[in-house]
Formats: structure tokens, C-alpha cells, sequence
């Protein structure tokens, strides 16, 4: 089984966690990270692109001239595709981009993602995640002169931490998503990740099974 350093703000060592195998020992699937990633891309697409066709334009429904002996084309009413301002053919309608995609897979995907984070050295636990202040300018001072992070740190508290959010959400390199919450992307957009030591806890008890 592997154990996991708990530390403090000041990077002190507390003690260790052990961590589930059945989670954090779980192969890197390149393929079921990849699918995981699609799902949620599409299921972010908004949908919302339309074009109107020759019901919906500006016009009439009269025809333009009589069928024969005119020497033009033969036509209809000016909303036709044809004219200028006319209906759009085939144009993109509403539509809901996304597909289900199976629970255990996206289950997996996280293993998977979160396994090759501890295996990269680039997942840190802290007893908590707790903040007294919610100072943007304190918190990015801790993690970069305390634990050392400079990059992009998604840090995972269990659950709801105000003051936390409140202190990163004008920090660009920061994110902030609740243990429940953590997805595919959130964990591959980040070079570290810092959760609470409640949080590993939660997630073990969902993904494990």
C-alpha cells in the first residue's frame, strides 16, 4: 500500500497516509484519459449556433413572375436559398452535444489521472485546506515560499472553503474544486495538485469500489 506525506503550510511532515492501492496504484490508460476528456468537452459545448431557413427569414410568399414566356429562370417567393437573404439549407440547429459516457469509465479516468500524478511526484496531501484569510496575496505567498509551487496548482479541500476560494479565484495559476467535483480536465490542466487530507479520504471511499 502507498503512504502519502501529510504536511502543514509551512511544509512540515505530520505524518503519513496510506493510501488504496485499488486507486492510486491504478495503470495510466492514455486511450480511457483521452475518451474521458472528449466526454466532457462535448458535454461543455453549448449548442446554441442556428441559422435560420425559409420559414423562420424576412419575406413573402408570393411569386416573384408568372411560370412561362418571361425567357428567366422559373422561381418561387424571395426567402428561397437562392436569393440573397434567403433561408440557410442544412444550417446548424440547437443541439446537445453530448453523450453518455459510462460512469465506471469516467471513475477510471480519474484513477487513472490522479495514479500518474502520485507516480510523477506532483500530488501533495495537507491536513487542510482551512483559511483564516481570504487574501489572495497570503496564499500564493505560502504556496510558493512554503510548499514551493509556482506553476498551475489545483488544490481539492472536501468540502466548501470560502475563504479558500475567495483567495484564489484572482490568482490565475489557482483553481479551486471540491473532492466531489474533481474531473478529468481539472486534474490534467494542473501541473500539482494539493488536496486536503479529508478530501484523499473522500475520494479513496468513491473511487475504490
Amino acid at each position: 500500500m502507498a503512504e502519502l506525506s501529510v504536511r502543514n503550510w509551512s511544509n512540515k511532515e505530520l505524518r503519513q497516509l496510506d493510501l488504496d492501492d485499488k486507486v492510486f496504484d491504478y495503470p495510466y490508460k492514455e486511450h480511457l484519459i483521452y475518451e474521458a476528456v472528449c466526454a466532457h468537452l462535448a458535454a461543455a459545448r453549448a449548442g446554441t449556433h442556428k441559422t435560420k431557413n425559409r420559414k423562420e427569414v424576412s419575406g413573402g410568399t408570393r411569386k416573384l413572375w408568372r411560370q412561362k414566356g418571361t425567357g428567366r429562370a422559373r422561381v418561387g417567393d424571395n426567402r428561397s436559398p437562392l436569393w440573397r437573404h434567403g433561408g440557410t439549407v442544412h444550417g446548424p440547429q440547437p443541439r446537445d452535444y453530448s453523450w453518455n459516457f459510462p460512469k465506471k469509465m469516467r471513475r477510471n479516468a480519474i484513477r487513472s489521472a490522479l495514479a500518474q500524478k502520485l507516480r510523477e511526484g506532483k500530488l501533495m496531501c495537507l491536513e487542510s485546506l482551512e483559511r483564516q484569510s481570504p487574501k489572495s496575496k497570503e496564499l500564493d505567498s505560502e504556496l510558493q515560499k512554503g510548499l514551493g509551487l509556482a506553476g498551475r496548482t489545483l488544490l481539492i479541500p472536501v468540502d466548501a472553503e470560502q475563504n479558500l476560494e475567495l483567495a484564489a479565484r484572482n490568482n490565475p495559476r489557482l483553481s479551486v474544486v471540491r473532492a466531489m467535483g474533481v474531473s478529468v480536465v481539472d486534474l490534467l490542466n494542473h501541473e500539482t495538485i494539493v488536496a486536503s487530507e479529508g478530501a484523499l479520504q473522500r475520494l479513496q471511499e468513491v473511487l475504490a469500489p
